[in-house]
């Protein structure tokens, strides 16, 4: 069985030191347990799923460790972080992107975001981060290959925050690597406060290192939590990409098909289990949206990312407050424009090859469409 105390003793061998520190403890033994009795694990997806738990425990230890050493890393302030969210194949990735040609914005790259606390010494040690963040970014987008998905995964490129909150194991990512549907109930109603402070103080201790301008960050997943985010980055500024569900839904089943079938011995059908998370998430957003203070929130739509690009980032730049250029027009019209290019020559995911149906879906997210116009 995957236990936690075997991780831990893991840790304290590879880490040189005691473990007891850790943190986020029973949100790791319930990723565990749903993994152990659920996730249809192999033998080598066994032991790629513990590696990978490993690294994120070692990875927090090497944070607290830090935070301890120099104490003044709590004093470096976030100021006024730009969040963007929408669920896979929003477009919410390509925003980020463009978002981040700005020169008055810093994106953390993915090698960046992969190892928060490093602080690489030499010129050689950085390009082994930069390697190692990069196999990470090749792995991921081998397996969609093709198909439209991680056509802006790189080690160098920005990367997705929701690797900070899965150091502390509260990251819904997991539900798209894994079959986890007991960990994920627990986390679509856990509060996430306490993670989302640790992903601060691990933001902390990267700008820290590297000092950064306003910082813009993604993840997935942060609509649900727009509670817990803001009241850890009360100045926070939050803009969410909206895309017909019919695309999010077949492209998270893809890339959860995709990335299940490395570690499984048979990937079971993903299309009804994302279509009923995506249903529970939206709703869960528009909940957590009821509370968030005016003006904090831009809704944007993908069609219009698309047909206006330049336009609607300058919507983006005059919500954040952040100045606009006629040169940065020029770039993240060239930028999404390349890559609306690229994403046309991939063979996108469709309904049907999950089991669902395009006008099933229409009728079942109607409200949601309605009310945002997708």
């Amino acid at each position: 069985m995957l236990a936690v105390d075997d991780l831990l003793d893991r840790v304290r061998e590879d880490g040189g030191g005691d473990a007891v520190a850790l943190r986020f403890l029973p949100a790791l033994d319930r990723l565990l347990h749903s993994l152990d009795t659920e996730a249809g694990l192999h033998a080598e997806g066994r032991a790629a799923a513990r590696s990978a738990l490993v690294a994120a425990l070692l990875k927090q230890q090497q944070m607290i460790r830090l935070l301890r050493d120099r104490p003044e890393i709590a004093l470096n302030d976030i100021r006024a972080p730009i969040f963007v969210t929408g669920l896979p194949g929003s477009g919410a990735a390509m925003l980020h992107n463009a978002l981040a040609e700005h020169p008055g914005l810093d994106a953390p790259t993915l090698a960046e975001l992969h190892d928060p606390a490093g602080r690489p010494t030499t010129i050689r040690r950085r390009r082994a981060a930069i390697e190692r963040a990069g196999s990470v970014a090749r792995d991921t987008a081998l397996a969609t290959a093709g198909r439209g998905s991680g056509l802006l995964i790189g080690a160098t490129r920005p990367g997705g925050c929701h690797r900070l909150l899965g150091n502390a194991f509260h990251g819904m990512a997991a539900t798209l690597s894994w079959r986890v549907p007991g960990y994920a109930s627990w986390l679509e109603t856990a509060d996430t406060t306490e993670a989302y402070a640790f992903h601060r103080a691990q933001l902390q201790a990267l700008t820290w290192r590297v000092p950064a301008s306003r910082l813009v960050l993604r993840d997935s997943f942060h609509a649900r939590h727009l509670q817990q985010l803001l009241r850890v980055y009360p100045d926070a500024k939050v803009v969410q990409v909206h895309r017909d569900p019919a695309d999010t839904v077949t492209a998270c089943a893809g890339i959860a098909t995709a990335l299940r079938g490395r570690t499984t011995r048979q990937v079971r059908p993903a299309g009804q289990e994302w279509a009923d998370r995506v249903e529970r998430h939206l709703v869960a957003a528009e909940r957590a949206r009821l509370d968030v203070p005016r003006g904090r929130l831009l809704d944007l739509r993908f069609d219009d990312l698309v047909a206006d690009p330049a336009g609607q980032v300058r919507a983006v730049l005059a919500f954040a407050g952040v100045t606009a250029t006629p040169m940065f027009d020029r770039v993240v019209a060239t930028f999404v424009a390349g890559t609306a290019r690229e994403a046309r020559r991939a063979r996108p995911f469709q309904p049907a090859e999950f089991g669902l149906s395009r006008r099933e879906l229409h009728s079942r997210y109607a409200v949601y469409r309605t009310r945002y116009g997708v």
